[in-house]
């Protein structure tokens, strides 16, 4: 039906009750793109999509309590399958949790949790037992909060953003990239500077096909007092290459570059601006105390939050190796910023939205499919299982698993 007809027809809800009865799924008519005139949204990054006011259309309180919310029926149906479930599995602190990675060959769960200061522990769930097990590891040497990381070649490459220096047990540590044989538990840095420079806070991480280390540089470490240093750089991308150690930049124009991912092909890079969350002066512990600590982090409503394509170069750069061109924005977040990032199987994006509670499914274009609602607010996800098909949730607060027809990349 065109927007036109639509408008013709006003009283047509539109939010509608939809697909397999396995889990609360909700279809929004023509994307919700026509609303009765009446609505109305607060401004605040943090008040979701749900919270959007429309008092001539009772059919929007069907949002509040759903699982899934479905923007393309065919599509976004498609992928629910059969018989989609989402759980939250563990309640955890109320500190940001990311960097979830699954290693096939345990059949286990990685995930870090950013805090409180001082934390050199992170979690580890086992997927071997039903129901899952949670347990808390340590690495040899000890690792200061890990941020993001990816599975390549039998091992875990993290983005460690922690910086200090009078850790406990007299650890010292700058914040780059490390390296984690999850069969040993040993790890080792094999990236800690810029020519000298600390970076400001290794966010995110994605590896090539040739073996090149792709991370994001942000200074969330600094506003989570998990970093006794401020930003000595800009906010950059960068492209390291473990074989020779070399260190390039690759983009230098978002405002916090937060999440990155390649297509399936490896031709394209997917990389969120979380532009709209800065480092702020006061530190608290948000409203109502959520936090477990006080943070130094702002919301600005009106900054970036968008997610970004860019063409992947693979001959031979300025700079001796593939680089970026083409530019362009595909998606504005519906809510929260965009955070963590994945690219499934098919092509389609998997996007956590950070201090919101969704998760976001696109395709490769930018084109909302369909939206996840956790109870939690999610910073990153993972897939697990032999056919992938299970996708973790990891934020503040909770790690919920969905169930679903949405497979993930094979490394």
């Amino acid at each position: 039906m065109s927007a036109l007809n639509r408008r013709a027809t006003a009283s047509k809800p539109v939010v509608s009750k939809c697909g397999p009865s396995t889990a609360d799924i909700v279809c929004l008519d023509g994307y919700g793109s026509v609303l009765p005139p009446s609505f109305s949204r607060d401004g605040n990054p943090a008040v979701g999509y749900a919270g959007t006011k429309v008092p001539d259309d009772s059919s929007w309180q069907l949002l509040a309590n759903a699982s899934f919310m479905i923007f393309d029926q065919k599509r976004g149906l498609e992928i629910l399958g059969r018989s989609p479930k989402i759980e939250k599995v563990f309640d955890v602190l109320n500190v940001i949790h990311e960097a979830p990675v699954y290693v096939p060959s345990q059949n286990k769960l990685y995930v870090a949790q950013d805090g409180p200061p001082g934390n050199l522990s992170s979690l580890v769930i086992d997927l071997n037992v039903n129901p899952p097990t949670l347990n808390t590891f340590e690495t040899t040497p000890k690792t200061y909060q890990p941020n993001g990381a990816a599975f390549h070649d039998g091992k875990i490459y993290w983005a460690v953003l922690g910086n200090n220096v009078t850790l406990p047990g007299g650890l010292k540590q700058r914040p780059g990239i490390a390296r984690l044989d999850p069969a040993t538990g040993k790890v080792e840095t094999i990236l800690n500077n810029y020519y000298g420079y600390f970076f400001s806070g290794p966010n995110d991480i994605a590896v090539d096909r040739d073996g090149d280390i792709w991370f994001t540089d942000s200074d969330y470490s600094y506003g989570l007092s998990l970093s006794d240093v401020p930003s000595q750089t800009q906010l950059l991308t960068y492209r390291f290459r473990p074989s020779t150690g070399a260190v390039t930049v690759v983009e230098d124009t978002l405002n916090h570059p937060n999440g990155i991912a390649f297509s399936p092909n490896g031709r394209t890079l997917y990389i969120t601006d979380s532009g709209l969350e800065s480092v702020g002066k006061t530190a608290t512990r948000g409203q109502g105390d959520f936090y477990n600590y006080p943070i130094k982090i702002d919301f600005v409503g009106t900054a970036k939050r968008n997610i970004y394509a860019f063409d992947v170069n693979r001959n031979q750069g300025p700079n001796g190796g593939p680089y970026l061109s083409n530019k362009r924005v595909i998606f504005q977040a519906v809510e929260g910023a965009p955070d963590g990032l994945k690219v499934a199987a098919n092509g389609y994006l998997v996007v956590a939205s950070g201090l919101s509670t969704g998760v976001d499914i696109l395709d490769p274009s930018g084109a909302l499919i369909a939206r996840i609602q956790a109870t939690h607010p999610v910073e990153n996800i993972a897939w697990s299982g032999k056919d992938l098909k299970t996708l973790w949730l990891v934020g503040i607060g909770g790690i919920t698993k969905v169930d679903f027809d949405l497979a993930g990349p094979r490394n």
